[in-house]
């Protein structure tokens, strides 16, 4: 819900659910189309026409998750940098290269990150967006993050450009989102560890992500079942349907590799939470408002706002804190977890309240 700028008072209960609000926290993306130095060109099919689409489609996910997130293509144009006959130097000597593949793909990401830092101009580097370069990977089907600690992207000019959760999930990586699986394992038979990817004959889930509402994940596991029983030892059509949701917020995860098999735009509120953490905290300077979470079940000593109760930081405990947090200009959201917060109060400048994993009341119930 939007509160704009005139005297707000609360005396009575007022209800916020999932989908009462509209305003939205911006964030900046800056995307460069790296040329081709033996031609000068662009890499065939590379347009702002197919790049458009991918960011309607990234923000119509967005829009769905109901958090305020909503993603703004600076200058709604691709930036070409480099040039013909830059085979060894410039932007585009990084044309060709296959980042996961050559033995010094990290080394020369890291290189080409502090390049386009240090010589904005020449890369087109924007130090208030996420900055996202599009290659060639040596023809392979790649695209490659930077989680906090780093920044810049890399995504292939064929089908990673043009597919919005494709580009929306390396965007989730840097806003400290790890693969559903992170910690998986591939063994032989004799559970020893394989190095023959899905050809191996045992997989075991990983639950390494750092998200409570995800259950144990395997990039070689193919359809429902196969995380079912990879969980519970049970067919999916087997689980209660408490379990079942488990594998389909799982199956459906855009932080997941079932994209293989089909579309998998969800995250989970776990995921959502430390995406918008990072964001808060992390990147800053590519994002226009925050959000400040508020949980009437938690009383930490230190609050500051963040998602994860703690004795030191964590949700503010009232109403209250959040809109007196909350910067005027109506940039920010006041994030509500579910419960009646019995706090009659007046807010007289414009903010964002919103409540996306159960209902909230404000006011005298």
């Amino acid at each position: 819900m939007h509160f704009p700028r005139f005297l707000l008072s609360l005396s009575a209960a007022i209800w916020l659910g999932a989908a009462t609000a509209s305003a939205d926290i911006t964030v900046r993306i800056s995307v460069k189309a790296v040329l081709n130095p033996a031609t000068g060109n662009r890499q065939a099919g590379v347009s702002e026409m197919t790049f458009s689409n991918t960011v309607v489609g990234m923000n119509d996910m967005l829009q769905s998750y109901g958090r305020g997130y909503q993603l703004q293509w600076v200058g709604n144009a691709l930036v070409n940098v480099g040039g013909l006959g830059q085979f060894l130097t410039g932007p585009s000597r990084y044309y060709d290269v296959d980042f996961v593949n050559d033995d010094n793909g990290d080394a020369l990401k890291d290189q080409f990150e502090a390049n386009a830092i240090n010589n904005p101009g020449t890369y087109g580097w924007s130090a208030s967006a996420v900055n996202i370069y599009i290659v060639r990977f040596g023809g392979a089907n790649w695209n490659v993050c930077s989680f906090p600690g780093s920044q810049i992207i890399l995504i292939n000019g064929a089908a990673g450009y043009s597919t919005a959760r494709t580009v929306l999930h390396e965007i989730g990586h840097y806003f400290n989102l790890s693969h559903t699986f992170n910690g998986r394992q591939n063994l032989n038979a004799n559970n020893t560890a394989c190095t023959n990817g899905c050809n191996c004959a045992k997989f075991v889930g990983g639950g390494d992500d750092k998200i409570d509402d995800t259950i144990l994940d395997h990039d070689c596991w193919t359809d429902q079942n196969d995380i079912a029983q990879g969980n519970y030892s049970l067919n999916y059509a087997n689980l209660s349907a408490t379990r079942q949701a488990a594998v389909d917020r799982i199956w459906n995860n855009l932080m997941s590799y079932h994209g293989r098999q089909h579309d998998t735009p969800f995250l989970t509120s776990d995921q959502l939470d430390r995406w918008t953490d990072s964001a808060n905290g992390d990147r800053p300077g590519v994002r226009t408002g925050r959000t400040w979470f508020v949980d009437r079940a938690c009383s930490a000593l230190a609050a500051t706002g963040n998602s994860d109760c703690a004795v030191i930081g964590g949700p503010f405990h009232t109403a209250a804190l959040g809109v007196a947090a909350a910067k005027s200009g109506g940039q920010d959201i006041v994030l509500l977890r579910p419960g009646n917060y019995n706090e009659p109060m007046t807010i007289t400048k414009a903010l964002t309240m919103r409540a996306t994993r159960g209902n909230a009341t404000i006011g005298k119930p």
